[in-house]
């Protein structure tokens, strides 16, 4: 016989349930309700309405194409009011409709993940690779076989 969900009969449920979905920690929510975590952890896993988990995944949706829209509209007046500055002739204006345009391409970019933000690494040219390559190189001269098997594999991995 199975116990039933102390979660499901509790007066505070929904308030749970979308503590739960928020991911909120879930000792958190345990030590604020004074419920047992495991308790949490079973019904997150077994009773969490799937319904309320897609509602949550589709306004968040939702969220951020009207982050999008809104960003783009904003674009649609900045290049308005550079052309209004270039046809006065302000150059101080349009040269910051200019600049507040490449910030909200940059972001539009994010937004769309057309943009790459993590650092690249040039391993080949780094004094630590350029080390181990000479080290190798010197630890394989008395084993000119061996020496041309890594240069090969080497050369095959791209290094």
């Amino acid at each position: 016989m199975s116990r039933n969900c102390t979660i499901c009969a509790h007066s505070q449920r929904p308030e749970i349930n979308a503590a739960l979905i928020s991911n909120e920690p879930i000792r958190k929510i345990a030590a604020r309700l004074a419920i047992s975590p495991s308790a949490l952890q079973r019904h997150k896993a077994t009773h969490l309405p799937a319904t309320l988990v897609k509602a949550v995944a589709a306004a968040e949706e939702v969220e951020a194409s009207t982050l999008l829209e809104r960003l783009t509209t904003l674009h649609r007046e900045t290049v308005e009011i550079l052309k209004e500055a270039r046809a006065d002739g302000s150059k101080a204006l349009a040269l910051q409709a200019i600049a507040r345009a490449e910030k909200q391409l940059e972001l539009e970019g994010r937004l769309l993940g057309e943009l790459n933000d993590a650092p690249s690494v040039n391993i080949v040219m780094s004094p630590e690779w350029i080390a181990i390559r000479t080290a190798i190189y010197w630890a394989l001269q008395p084993y000119p076989d061996a020496w041309r098997a890594v240069a090969g594999a080497l050369k095959n991995a791209g290094a």
